[in-house]
């Protein structure tokens, strides 16, 4: 039991359990790692000052970019780097025990993701940290994050994870995430992809709008 739950916690901490890699169209389409301070999480109000900052960076309006995003889909948005084997493998992860289809995906590099993490208060470049986005305008970070996926995902163990790992003090979920997070190009930078042969997960990357 210990060592499943070890490997669920690693697991989901940025991917540990790799089944395939995410194909450099699909980075350009999810977001899912960024860089926060400790925080249940981040209105779109808490995060207006942060924004009008940061967007300063952008050429694009980004305001229309992230309407666009939950215009027609209110599913949340998951964002991750898309270069980082680790954070790939989570959301091959995510993919395979997310049959119902629950959350999206876009690359933190990607247009939207960046739009996304200013909508969230961050600069467009941090790639710390995984993302979780609502489309109500909230925003989860590091471990947060990671456990409110684990909730939303198919199986009782990852539901009872998530809400277990809530209850433990931040500051000890975050400092193992921060570990991994830190670390994770040890596990070395992808140009492979994961083949969706059947068109499986189309409504589950979201493509950057054109220029």
């Amino acid at each position: 039991m210990m060592k499943s739950l070890a490997f669920l916690v690693f697991s989901l901490y940025q991917a540990v359990y790799i089944h395939g890699y995410i194909s450099p169209s699909y980075r350009s389409k999810t977001t899912l790692f960024v860089s926060v301070s400790a925080g249940d999480s981040v209105s779109a109000f808490a995060s207006a000052a942060a924004s009008s900052s940061a967007s300063s960076d952008l050429s694009w309006d980004w305001q229309k970019v992230t309407d666009d995003v939950f215009k027609t889909d209110k599913r949340p948005v998951i964002l991750f780097d898309g270069v980082c084997n680790l954070c790939n493998g989570g959301v091959n992860f995510a993919l395979d025990h997310d049959k119902q289809g629950a959350f999206r995906f876009v690359s933190l590099q990607s247009k939207i993701g960046k739009s996304l993490l200013v909508r969230s208060g961050r600069a467009p470049g941090d790639m710390s940290s995984i993302v979780l986005c609502t489309h109500d305008g909230k925003a989860y970070f590091q471990s947060d994050a990671i456990l409110r996926i684990a909730q939303g995902l198919d199986t009782l163990a990852l539901k009872g994870f998530g809400s277990l790992g809530l209850v433990t003090p931040r500051i000890l979920r975050d400092g193992f995430y921060e570990l991994v997070a830190e670390n994770r190009y040890r596990f070395g930078e992808t140009d492979s992809c994961r083949m969706d042969w059947d068109g499986e997960f189309d409504d589950r990357f979201i493509p950057d709008p054109e220029d």
